[in-house]
């Protein structure tokens, strides 16, 4: 599902969820954000976009690979707005680059990312 947010407050939104433990996602930690890495994704950044949320992630936020082995495709179905990423079971589309990351956590990105 994607979130039906206006550009900016989509972030803002996710930001707030980062800041309660989801349920669906307790298993693996109180805060998971799963990036989507199949072909479509992967040719838009998408590893690139692992690494730097991995890089950033504050503690007690856990940044995996989604398993969407459970879907038709493989993936999150939203392959021309790629880089994708589910937090809280909601989908942001076109997450890319370091400024991005770090809005969607909610951190400052580091100086050593910032022209990443």
């Amino acid at each position: 599902t994607s979130v039906g947010f206006a550009p900016g407050s989509q972030l803002m939104a996710l930001r707030a969820f980062l800041d309660v433990p989801s349920r669906a996602h307790a298993v693996l930690s109180e805060r998971t954000v799963e990036v989507c890495l199949s072909k479509h994704c992967t040719k838009r950044g998408s590893l690139r976009t692992l690494e730097l949320l991995q890089a950033m992630a504050p503690d007690g936020t856990v940044v995996v690979v989604a398993d969407c082995s459970d879907t038709e495709h493989g993936c999150f179905d939203e392959c021309t707005m790629g880089p994708n990423v589910r937090v809280g079971g909601n989908i942001v589309n076109g997450v890319k680059g370091p400024n991005a990351c770090a809005d969607l956590l909610g951190v400052d990105v580091p100086a050593d990312l910032a022209d990443a």
